[in-house]
């Protein structure tokens, strides 16, 4: 119900902008067809991971990661289990890949397990391999699209190994047959990962000429910037506290190429009760910028979040004289003209 009484309040961004992917939730996947096959290395806490390649993808750096996701049969709640990213210069063997970021995570039950990243991870190298560091006995599934190179396991018999250092497993290699893994899985490990890459994904701009604006409020110390009080109220259901300053123009990430900054930059921020500050809204909150008169047919809104922060242009909604769109994350908030 909150859905639907936000949707008559504000722009209906989402049913406006279509097909459009929103930037930080791209997907990327490797598997193809229905088919599953369940996998394990009795007794052992095993290391399996996908590796993507950035560029033959599509997906322009530096890119962000915020949550990846693995198809489970069989957990193991009493153990934690090691939600891995790596990068990599070269791509082929990933044991000179760097540590990105971890989290620690139990998964509880089976079906997909998505783990949300407690901060945002940013990723400049072509190659990035995600992966999941399992308790014993945990069964994960693959599809069964035939054997490839691109799903990897490793494991150290009898012990943990060193997730800085993929060369520190005693064993580390494609699942497909050859040695030292010995194993054909047939298919690659059902892992996704959901990244928006730098400039953003459909960063294009809609024109919404009869717009409801009755519920756009401003910042009091953030001059052109408005917020959705309809996305605060209704759809987080009062539970954030949405707080906006200026910043300099030079305190801000580096500008996306082929963009040029224009106007204000802010620090947007959200508060939940105890003081806590989420790294990830869980819903979109839109918020709307007035351009000056000049850039207004030209303006997109951007979006700077992730550790560094890093720019993105998001699907932009033209509103009158502003330009809006549907904010994720905390972060820096500008807007931009090519």
């Amino acid at each position: 119900m909150a859905r639907l009484l936000r949707c008559v309040s504000i722009f209906c961004l989402i049913a406006v902008l279509g097909s459009v992917v929103y930037a930080g939730e791209t997907t990327l996947s490797l598997n193809s067809g229905s088919g599953n096959a369940p996998f394990y290395i009795s007794g052992e806490y095993t290391l399996v991971m996908n590796g993507f390649d950035l560029q033959s993808l599509g997906v322009a750096r530096p890119a962000v990661v915020d949550r990846v996701s693995i198809s489970i049969q069989t957990p193991v709640p009493a153990s934690a289990a090691d939600v891995v990213l790596y990068q990599d210069a070269d791509g082929g063997s990933p044991v000179n890949a760097t540590l990105a970021g971890t989290a620690q995570i139990s998964i509880t039950s089976a079906g997909v397990f998505t783990a949300v990243l407690p901060a945002p991870v940013t990723i400049t190298q072509p190659v990035l391999w995600v992966g999941f560091y399992l308790p014993v006995d945990t069964v994960f599934l693959a599809d069964t699209s035939g054997t490839s190179v691109l799903t990897w396991w490793g494991w150290s018999p009898g012990a943990r190994f060193d997730l800085n250092s993929l060369g520190s497993a005693a064993v580390l290699g494609p699942a497909d047959g050859t040695a030292p893994v010995s194993i054909n899985m047939n298919g690659k490990a059902r892992i996704t990962v959901e990244i928006s890459g730098a400039g953003g994904s459909g960063s294009g701009v809609v024109v919404n000429p009869a717009p409801n604006t009755s519920v756009l409020a401003g910042y009091p110390l953030c001059g052109s910037l408005l917020w959705d009080t309809a996305d605060e109220q209704i759809s987080y259901q009062d539970q954030i506290n949405l707080h906006c300053s200026q910043v300099q123009v030079w305190q801000a990430p580096p500008v996306p190429a082929g963009y040029t900054l224009r106007g204000e930059a802010y620090d947007v921020i959200g508060f939940k009760s105890g003081g806590v500050t989420p790294n990830r809204w869980s819903v979109r909150i839109t918020h709307c910028i007035r351009p000056a008169a000049e850039d207004i047919d030209r303006a997109v809104f951007g979006s700077a979040f992730g550790s560094p922060r890093t720019w993105t242009i998001l699907p932009s909604v033209r509103v009158g004289d502003l330009i809006c769109a549907e904010v994720r994350y905390p972060g820096n908030i500008a807007y931009f003209v090519r």
